[in-house]
């Protein structure tokens, strides 16, 4: 028979408010009584019950996910941390794509407040509407997690993407490319920052930062228009160059994309492009040539997302405005190697 929340605080001498708080890690209880009340805990296996809670608070023991794509290995790695995070603290995850379409995103939003879940991690879509953001975030505690350049008072789990970028870029200087090109998402706010690390990289290098040499990919499109276009692009510009160069992806999708569309075209990677991209696809070892990657630590920030979020729903008063930023990771193989493997 399990031991109810009123049963441990009889066992400890403490009212039931008390052992809660202390459950929560409430700032009103003292370091020693949450250790007291935690080391019981786990000792009876006390595990909450969250139909009561639910009934009391009027929410469920649900929390939502949205991300923009399942498929997307980079994403699909926020959905493990973030559901491991629940298991940990006992809650449900329920999880929805928003496709990078702000509709379906809104669609998602109001299925999720329908279903009356506690709170809200979002990866919010290319396109996102940001005024209907702050108005979910006024009925439903909501973390934004990835693409953080919101300006909605909650705490965000991102990745320093200029720091990315930057190293990235560096690594493909350091492998004698001055001619860098970057293909990146059109409307995608962490771009930005990633353009600027692929700036300042150029600069202390003391090479010049061409505006031609960034392609800009429309997001939102079906993976077969992307295709066509990326290879439209890629094919015109990669034209006008008479030396190697490099390629910097800034996402997962137009990373791998990019590589392919460079075995289509006959173009040599590395000899004549060096490749590097954002990307946490397991299976960058097995491509040909393996792929050099900026990898994320995704599963931590779906882990830190969700585990953020339960504080937030469970304390009592708002959480900091905190902003999280976690290092990228640059592992480089044999796409951007400068001798043979």
């Amino acid at each position: 028979m399990s031991i109810t929340l009123k049963q441990l605080a009889q066992k400890l001498n403490l009212s039931v408010s008390t052992v809660s708080k202390a459950l929560n890690d409430s700032h009103e209880i003292s370091e020693d009584t949450k250790v007291k009340v935690q080391a019981l805990a786990e000792e009876l296996q006390y595990r909450p019950n969250l139909m009561a809670k639910s009934l009391k608070t009027g929410r469920s023991n649900t929390i939502g996910l949205v991300i923009p794509y399942i498929t997307n290995p980079f994403q699909s790695q926020i959905l493990e941390g973030a559901q491991q995070a629940a298991l940990d603290r006992h809650y449900n995850l329920v999880f929805m794509q928003s496709r990078e379409d702000a509709k379906m995103e809104e669609e998602a939003l109001n299925a999720l407040l329908q279903q009356q879940v506690g709170g809200i991690v979002i990866s919010p879509s290319a396109n996102s509407n940001e005024r209907f953001l702050q108005a979910i975030h006024g009925k439903c505690p909501i973390i934004l997690v990835d693409r953080i350049d919101f300006d909605i008072k909650t705490p965000k789990i991102g990745v320093n993407s200029e720091k990315g970028a930057y190293e990235a870029t560096q690594h493909l200087i350091d492998a004698g490319r001055t001619e860098i090109l970057v293909v990146t998402g059109k409307n995608l706010g962490i771009n930005q920052k990633r353009l600027l690390g692929y700036k300042k990289a150029l600069m202390a290098n003391y090479l010049p930062y061409k505006p031609e040499n960034v392609v800009y990919v429309e997001y939102g499109q079906t993976a077969e228009d992307l295709i066509t276009n990326l290879t439209q692009l890629l094919d015109k510009r990669l034209k006008t160059y008479t030396e190697p160069i490099g390629i910097l992806c800034t996402t997962d999708t137009l990373t791998i994309h990019t590589l392919g569309i460079l075995a289509k075209l006959g173009v040599q990677v590395p000899d004549t492009v060096s490749l590097i991209g954002f990307a946490n696809t397991e299976y960058a070892d097995c491509m040909n040539p393996s792929l050099s990657t900026v990898f994320q630590p995704a599963v931590e920030m779906g882990y830190e997302s969700v585990s953020r979020l339960i504080d937030l729903m469970e304390r009592e008063g708002d959480m900091e405005e905190e902003t999280v930023i976690m290092d990228p990771i640059i592992i480089p193989r044999n796409s951007t190697r400068t001798s043979p493997a």
